[in-house]
């Protein structure tokens, strides 16, 4: 933080010298002025570690993704609540790169929920351009703002995430990827939007929101450029590729700021990138952890509907085993877990609000995993 010679009680307004202070002083009457510490003191309830523990407990692996987001979300709640934290590097841009399922959305969607900080997810994939009927970025700003509750404030320190930008510059979408993904740039650099008022709901006047404070993160899976650079790789030397097989199939996992300038993505908006961060397919061993460890394992979620009831359910370990194999299987990561539960926990659902206390004990087949027909075997019996 800068140096600071005077600052407003009870406010985070700080001066540099006492003429500027005396003059604040006689423009608002009532204002207290004290002398500030030479080094401002930061109290902050979360700090980068702490937000890093947190995310540990409901995300599993994607380290690197969940430290990079700690810091990025507590310098945002950092200018937030201190005006002179604004001078500070700490808004620019980071993208997250990785496939389906990997946590994406999700690290950002938890690391929001602790700082108590706006958070607006995108699918920029559904978005057209300025002109068109269709979901462009007034409609998106107005959607930031009803959000908020029309609290103003809330609303231009939101976290926007841009998911699917990969959809934006794929080769084949160059003509309305670069629509579409120049007035985002322009939306994420900083501008003042005009929301008409039938954008509104209810409001009788338009209203203007401003970017500029905002936090954005961009998201994507790239996966043309992850194939790409296999394919290129695959037709040199077979014995360079032998003796450095380690970094090679290292380098095939990662999107770096160097690819991304080859392929159509505005060099405007790669020159305002703070970070790049990389996430990876997860492991069977991760899923299994997610099921079993997580704080927001999906299982649980599935037991605490069933228990509302005063029903309880015993689910076999091959079960989960099973679960966890099947996930790192698909292509659509953790969100298959969800599909899985759903018809595992059908018939549960269904008889959980009968009366009387009963256990659902849930068993597995292998072949219905394998065939993407999941089917569970009840067993009901009144407990004693």
């Amino acid at each position: 933080m800068s140096t600071a010679a005077f600052k407003v009680i009870d406010k985070p307004i700080y001066f540099n010298d006492a003429l500027e202070a005396q003059s604040y002083a006689k423009n608002n009457p009532g204002t207290a002025i004290i002398r500030a510490e030479a080094q401002m003191k930061v109290s902050m309830q979360h700090r980068p570690t702490s937000i890093l523990e947190y995310l540990n407990k409901s995300i599993i692996a994607q380290d690197e993704a969940k430290k990079e987001i700690a810091v990025a979300m507590y310098y945002h709640s950092l200018k937030i609540k201190y005006d002179m934290a604004r001078e500070l590097d700490s808004s620019a841009p980071l993208m997250l790169i990785g496939p389906t399922g990997s946590g994406k959305t999700f690290i950002v969607q938890q690391a929001c929920s602790l700082i108590d900080t706006l958070y607006m997810h995108v699918d920029t994939s559904s978005m057209v351009s300025e002109g068109i009927v269709g979901y462009n970025i007034g409609k998106l700003a107005a959607d930031i703002l009803k959000k908020a509750d029309f609290d103003i404030k809330k609303a231009e320190y939101a976290v926007v995430f841009f998911d699917e930008m990969d959809k934006l510059f794929h080769p084949d979408n160059d003509e309305y990827g670069s629509e579409v993904s120049h007035q985002l740039l322009r939306f994420i650099e900083g501008t003042t939007v005009n929301i008409p008022k039938q954008d509104l709901l209810g409001q009788e006047d338009g209203a203007t929101l401003s970017t500029d404070k905002m936090q954005f993160i961009l998201g994507g899976a790239f996966q043309w450029i992850l194939d790409k650079k296999a394919k290129v790789t695959q037709t040199k030397n077979m014995g360079f590729l032998n003796n450095s097989k380690n970094t090679v199939q290292s380098d095939l996992k990662v999107v770096t700021l160097e690819d991304l300038y080859e392929e159509d993505v505005p060099k405007e908006l790669l020159g305002r990138m703070h970070t790049i961060v990389n996430l990876y397919a997860l492991t069977q061993e991760d899923y299994y952890k997610i099921l079993t460890q997580s704080n927001k394992s999906p299982i649980q979620e599935f037991i605490d509907k069933v228990r509302f009831h005063g029903d309880d359910v015993v689910i076999d370990e091959d079960v989960i085993e099973a679960i966890a194999e099947y996930a790192a299987k698909s292509d659509l990561g953790v969100r298959s877990i969800r599909q899985i539960l759903k018809k595992l926990f059908a018939q549960v659902l269904f008889l959980a609000p009968e009366a009387g206390n009963k256990t659902h004990h849930i068993t597995y087949k292998k072949e219905d995993f394998m065939q993407r027909n999941v089917r569970s075997s009840i067993d009901i019996k009144d407990f004693k």
